[in-house]
């Protein structure tokens, strides 16, 4: 961004002679910063000194807050700019110019500012209202901007074909509002602008808006030629938990030849609960496609469902299937799997399943292995799991085993913390009674002996006196 601001403002020549002068000058030899701020100095015959202290030198960058008034008595556009960075001793405030674009009935004037206080305004003479205002619209300023003009500039704005970062910035301000309006402008950009990514954005703020009208623009514009918005649109529609969303899903499903937009239907269906998505589910988890797409979509349906009556198909497709998945799609299978049998009474076939692929010869998948284990929640993989905590310190091995040993650890329930702490003390209570038995035999055994000397010496003296 820095580079990006040279250029602007030294212009695209003198911007590349600055460069290649620069390379040439310093070839096979050490540089610093100051070696390029000399040269640029040099050719422009402008001090840069200022620029590279507070762009280089200095954190942060600007943060600006900036409202617009019109004052149709003196044909006046009022901006108030303020620098809302929070000041430090190694941020303070920018000195920095600012275009500022009008455009109306006139045309299209720029009018360059100077900012460089705390706030400050600036009052533009215009022949007539201007229908938008475009801060910096070239975006060569590195700052965040924070300006919301009104909304009629807005949708003058997301109308205007000469300036597509102007729409996707209408686009994105516009998707906080929820009036109709706007949900018609939306709808037009979305199944007419000449750049899809504004198609893209524009279905994008229609599921943020969420409303009732929002959903019927998007269902009427699901029929998109280009299949990069129509993914989007089929992704957006699932956003809503409505019956007509759904229906939309299952006809995707049953029209749809593109396996990405296919896997958007499937993660859509996810969200119902409905014997036909079990079905149609358990159709996709063992279906062939490009990089198994469809049966990852699926798994992640099956997680978001989380119903433990997928656990045994989902067990049967990663342990029949594997060579189809893709490392990174077998390894979201084994986090499913556990995700879906962490809360069942018997664990042993899936945490067995889980501690084969411990020592899997690729990474991720054995790191996903020792993190499915900690998801299921079952001590018995405890000790397993110690064997990785003594790995090299800070590898992903340790990091994912002790994680997964503390979460199994916490996870253990107070219930059953009590009923292991009640059986001890039985066990010792029933210990303590054992050895006070064997004590008091032992010591009925002890008064035996002493007594029956006594008792054999009497005798003996009554047969001496007979």
């Amino acid at each position: 961004w820095v580079l990006h601001m040279l250029r602007s403002q030294l212009g695209e020549e003198l911007y590349r002679r600055c460069i290649r002068t620069y390379l040439e000058r310093h070839r096979y030899g050490n540089v610093v910063t100051e070696d390029l701020r000399a040269v640029i100095e040099e050719l422009s015959g402008r001090s840069y000194d200022q620029f590279f202290d507070q762009w280089v030198y200095h954190a942060h960058h600007p943060e600006l807050e900036v409202n617009y008034h019109w004052d149709e008595k003196t044909r006046l556009a009022k901006l108030s700019i303020r620098q809302a960075q929070k000041l430090g001793d190694n941020v303070s405030l920018f000195n920095f110019p600012l275009t500022v674009r009008f455009k109306g009935k006139f045309g299209a004037v720029d009018r360059p500012v100077q900012v460089k206080e705390k706030e400050e305004d600036f009052y533009f003479p215009l022949e007539s209202a201007p229908e938008i205002v475009r801060l910096d619209p070239d975006y060569t300023l590195l700052a965040r901007i924070t300006f919301n003009p009104p909304s009629a500039m807005l949708h003058a704005q997301l109308a205007d074909a000469n300036d597509a970062v102007g729409r996707l910035l209408a686009v994105e301000q516009l998707s906080a509002k929820k009036d109709k309006e706007t949900v018609a402008r939306l709808k037009e950009r979305l199944n007419q602008d000449p750049f899809y990514g504004v198609r893209v954005e524009a279905s994008r703020a229609l599921r943020s808006i969420h409303t009732d009208e929002a959903l019927e623009a998007l269902l009427a514009s699901s029929r998109q030629s280009d299949a990069r918005v129509r993914r989007h649109v089929v992704d957006d529609l699932g956003g809503f938990y409505r019956d007509t969303a759904y229906a939309a899903a299952r006809q995707t499903l049953e029209a749809e030849k593109n396996p990405d937009i296919l896997s958007e239907a499937i993660r859509a269906i996810g969200g119902y609960a409905k014997p036909e998505v079990h079905e149609a589910l358990l159709r996709f988890l063992n279906s062939e496609s490009y990089r198994n797409e469809l049966a990852d979509a699926a798994i992640g349906a099956m997680r978001s469902q989380d119903d433990p009556a997928y656990l045994a198909p989902l067990l049967d497709a990663l342990s029949k299937r594997e060579a189809a998945f893709t490392s990174r799609g077998f390894g979201q299978g084994l986090s499913a799997l556990a995700y879906l049998a962490r809360n069942e009474e018997k664990k042993d076939n899936v945490r067995e399943f889980l501690m084969g692929y411990l020592n899997h010869q690729k990474r991720s998948i054995h790191l996903a292995a020792i993190n499915a284990l900690g998801t299921l929640g079952d001590p018995k993989a405890i000790a397993a799991l110690e064997k990785f905590a003594t790995a090299a310190k800070e590898s992903p091995e340790r990091t994912a085993a002790d994680r997964a040993v503390a979460d199994l650890r916490a996870g253990r329930k107070p219930v059953d913390d009590f009923k292991n702490l009640r059986d001890e003390v039985l066990a010792l209570q029933k210990q303590n009674r054992e050895l006070r038995k064997e004590l008091d035999d032992l010591k009925k055994k002890v008064e035996a002996a002493g007594a029956q000397p006594a008792q054999t010496k009497s005798k003996k003296k009554t047969a001496n006196k007979k």
